[in-house]
């Protein structure tokens, strides 16, 4: 009877297996890195892929390195059955489990809902929803021509520079397909995206593109982008800039450096029926990185250079809000916040929400603290 109950055992053990049902073989399967999608008619766009080319190696004269890649364009009235023809021109799936970043040129953001656009993405049950979106100058399949500096592929390297950026410098957004759907889907579909643009050396993202009503409508310096993130929380590590006090009226003040490690932003909305009041409170905290005309030898004159960095910021970031109510576009989230806290205000606002963000009274409070000179003396090192 031992053996039969055994063999019950390994008969049920059975039933609960899996098996490859619809297995796939990876030489039927091209990794897809990345993607550019331009629109070049009304009814027509231009799908361009980065593909992953596998089995490289140094070549025979000089031990050059063949590209890890190779680039398809194809075109069609939709981006699905583009996908679709990359089998023409590999004999392989396109498989897209892999896939980085996706690029979008300015004109087509400018024209095309973004999510309209990504349908295709969101749909397939194969694209992560982590995969950067990017905005472009100009034609965006052209991007992925670019020779990356320093990883394998540009489109590794685009995705590497908004997680690093947004994390090391501030100055980048980093926003991925579900955050987009996520921002667009909200009371107020606004938001910024990174913006590329191509230089002699590679591709930069030196600001933002901002996004209303799930289409692109213009952009943002660097410095603007660095506020938005400061006043939507993301900002943490970064340098901030201090022009030094004008000793003479014509010359330009050289800039001193402050190296952030935390920054906190408490926006509240003061409800009333006639005009939005909106308070902006800002904790900066950080170490003194660069001087150039200041000197810290009392604690009288930190109190002052706190006081110099609260003012400058309160001025930066007074500006950037005023040019965002000079767009009425809300890519601070201050239309989602009043839906989540006062629903039946919300409600009656909704309609006319444009004109009440672009005629709100913004009071923004910053507090500079900074913990440390990062030296053993508080003045500029080239002093005597």
């Amino acid at each position: 009877m031992k053996w039969l109950q055994q063999l019950i055992m390994l008969w049920l053990a059975t039933m609960i297996l899996t098996g490859c049902w619809n297995r796939a073989e990876l030489p039927e399967k091209a990794f897809v890195l990345g993607a550019a999608i331009d629109q070049i008619k009304p009814d027509k766009i231009k799908l361009a892929v980065q593909i992953y080319k596998p089995g490289q190696k140094a070549g025979a004269q000089g031990g050059k390195q063949a590209e890890p890649y190779v680039n398809i364009e194809t075109k069609s009235e939709s981006v699905f059955d583009a996908v679709r023809d990359i089998t023409l021109h590999l004999g392989r799936k396109a498989q897209w489990s892999h896939i980085r970043v996706i690029v979008i040129d300015d004109e087509t953001a400018g024209k095309t809902p973004l999510l309209s656009l990504l349908d295709e993405f969101y749909r397939d049950h194969e694209t992560r929803m982590s995969t950067k979106v990017v905005i472009s100058k100009g034609n965006a399949s052209k991007y992925l021509e670019i020779k990356p500096l320093i990883e394998q592929t540009v489109t590794h390297q685009m995705k590497r520079m908004q997680e690093i950026g947004l994390r090391e410098s501030g100055k980048v957004p980093a926003v991925s397909l579900l955050q987009l759907a996520q921002a667009l889907k909200s009371q107020v579909p606004d938001i910024i995206l990174p913006y590329a643009i191509e230089r002699k050396e590679g591709v930069i993202l030196p600001g933002a593109a901002m996004i209303k009503d799930g289409k692109m409508i213009g952009t943002l310096t660097g410095n603007q982008t660095e506020n938005i993130l400061m006043l939507t929380n993301q900002f943490k590590h970064g340098a901030l800039r201090l022009p030094c006090e004008r000793s003479d009226n014509n010359k330009k003040p050289k800039v001193e450096a402050v190296e952030t490690h935390n920054t906190r932003t408490k926006i509240t909305p003061v409800l009333n029926p006639d005009k939005l009041k909106v308070n902006v409170k800002v904790l900066i905290i950080g170490n003194i990185s660069e001087l150039k005309c200041s000197r810290l030898d009392k604690r009288e004159d930190e109190i002052h250079f706190q006081q110099r960095l609260k003012e400058e910021m309160e001025k930066q970031l007074m500006e950037t809000i005023r040019f965002t109510q000079e767009q009425q576009i809300d890519v601070i989230g201050l239309g989602n916040t009043l839906y989540r806290n006062h629903t039946k205000v919300w409600k009656e606002w909704k309609e006319t929400w444009r004109e009440r963000y672009a005629d709100a009274d913004f009071e923004i409070e910053v507090t500079a603290d900074i913990t440390h000179t990062l030296t053993t003396v508080g003045k500029p090192v080239s002093a005597k």
